[in-house]
């Protein structure tokens, strides 16, 4: 009789506030790949649970499938109170817990006080380590053999907290497992419309440093990019009309080379669904680029032109100006492709004036949609450091770190103003008078997004009344 496998569960928990996203359960990949190279091992079984319509209940799990032997637990900021309480109650079942994702890779002593291991960076190659090291079953976690494992954060028998060299990124993405979403028994179907939209990442790495972002400090400045040939072989999975597929890249055309090699070879193909995916402005430089994504099947492109203020920019060193923003929305609708726009409110120059002309320029471009978010210190961020230094962040409640909520004394607006312009600005694009004013120029796409999100916008006013109130009466006594 063969061996019993063990069961790694590996978790990826879902924000406690309301945001834009809240209906739609797109998951982060991380959790599929570590999942795959788990059931890749003879001794393992990897399943996976993504928090969203359904919260986690540990007790419910292991009726369905049995106590798992150790769970790992993504982690990005505005969900780490989350992983946390999750983390907690698994270990007080005598579960092992390790924990990895950007917020504990920069947070990973914070994190060892609810886990036996923290893994910093990216998780594959020390998750292979793993497993490895675990071939007969998990083992102490404050067992020496940990100190080999690359970008592992551990305590020893002492509590002395070690943290492991970080180990060489993976440079062949096409080694790594296809993401088989079946592991999460449903928790990761996204469908709208009934349609369903599944994530694909073609490549890793950023080669721009944004002040307030941490994917660079997370992947590295180095572009890595899956073959062409992994990529449509995966695609053919979800080759049909009822299928919607959104590269997660951070900039899907970084490369533009690389960017039009896979258009082109999904052009030859003859896929049948629709794609969208996240760019810069600077994919507007070829239009013969945007042509082919857009008969490739591109319908939205989500882009993050983060601000109208010209100083603004220079602050994040986003390396893009108002007018560049300006023609590339002009020449990605010539394409006949929707654009989701971001935008960031409190940096140091930014004021009511910057709110108030975002919304206008909004309006005046005619985008699709548009998301207003709060300027966010996220740890491993320049920002953050400098936040930091200065003794500017006021509130440390990770469930507040969602880009919708003001943690820290901005320069030109006082937090109440901050958290003021980004509430009315969504009510002014979102509101009903806009809603109509758009079905009856024909733009129903945007109508409905709008409904949507005015919807949401209400809702989030209402969960976040006692916030609001307290931002106020803080206020109020600061200026006393």
């Amino acid at each position: 009789m063969s061996a019993r496998r063990h069961l790694v569960l590996i978790i990826e928990p879902a924000s406690r506030q309301l945001n834009i996203f809240s209906q739609f359960t797109l998951p982060r990949l991380g959790s599929f790949l570590l999942a795959g190279l788990a059931n890749r091992n003879p001794n393992w079984t990897g399943k996976v649970f993504v928090e969203g319509r359904e919260w986690f209940n540990l007790d419910r799990w292991i009726s369905r499938h049995g106590q798992p032997d150790v769970v790992c637990i993504s982690t990005i900021t505005p969900t780490a109170n989350r992983s946390y309480q999750i983390a907690d109650a698994c270990r007080s079942k005598g579960i092992p817990v390790a924990m990895g994702g950007p917020h504990v890779t920069f947070m990973p002593e914070e994190a060892l006080n609810h886990a036996e291991l923290v893994v910093r960076g990216e998780g594959e190659m020390t998750f292979q380590a793993l497993l490895d090291l675990w071939s007969d079953g998990t083992i102490k976690a404050t067992d020496p053999r940990h100190a080999a494992v690359p970008n592992l954060s551990w305590r020893d028998d002492a509590g002395a907290v070690h943290h492991n060299p970080l180990g060489a990124k993976v440079e062949d993405l096409d080694t790594l497992p296809v993401p088989d979403f079946s592991l999460a028994d449903g928790t990761a179907d996204c469908v709208i419309g009934g349609k369903r939209t599944v994530v694909v990442q073609t490549s890793r790495g950023c080669p721009f440093d944004c002040s307030f972002c941490s994917v660079t400090a997370m992947f590295g400045k180095k572009l890595r990019h899956r073959s062409t040939t992994s990529v449509i072989a995966e695609l053919e999975k979800y080759n049909t009309p009822n299928h919607v597929v959104f590269f997660c890249d951070d900039n899907f055309a970084a490369n533009k080379t690389k960017a039009r090699e896979l258009v082109e070879a999904m052009l030859r193909r003859g896929f049948r669904f629709h794609w969208s995916t996240q760019v810069r402005t600077d994919v507007a430089r070829d239009p013969e680029l945007l042509d082919l994504m857009k008969k490739s099947g591109a319908h939205t492109l989500f882009i993050g032109f983060e601000s109208i203020n010209p100083i603004s920019l220079k602050e994040m060193k986003k390396a893009q100006q108002l007018d560049e923003m300006r023609a590339a929305i002009e020449r990605i609708h010539r394409a006949g492709i929707h654009i989701h726009g971001m935008f960031v409110f409190g940096f140091e120059s930014d004021d009511t004036r910057t709110a108030e002309e975002t919304v206008r320029f909004i309006k005046e471009m005619k985008l699709t949609s548009a998301h207003l978010l709060i300027l966010t210190p996220l740890p491993g961020t320049e920002l953050h450091k400098k936040l930091t230094a200065q003794g500017r962040i006021v509130s440390h409640d990770w469930d507040l770190y969602d880009a919708l909520h003001v943690v820290f004394r901005p320069g030109t607006f006082t937090p109440c103003e901050l958290q003021y312009a980004q509430v009315n600005g969504h009510a002014k694009l979102y509101s009903l008078p806009q809603v109509l004013k758009k079905m009856v120029t024909g733009r129903f796409l945007s109508a409905s997004l709008s409904l949507y999100a005015w919807q949401i916008n209400r809702r989030w006013q209402k969960d976040n009344a006692e916030y609001l109130a307290w931002l106020k009466s803080s206020e109020q006594k600061t200026g006393d």
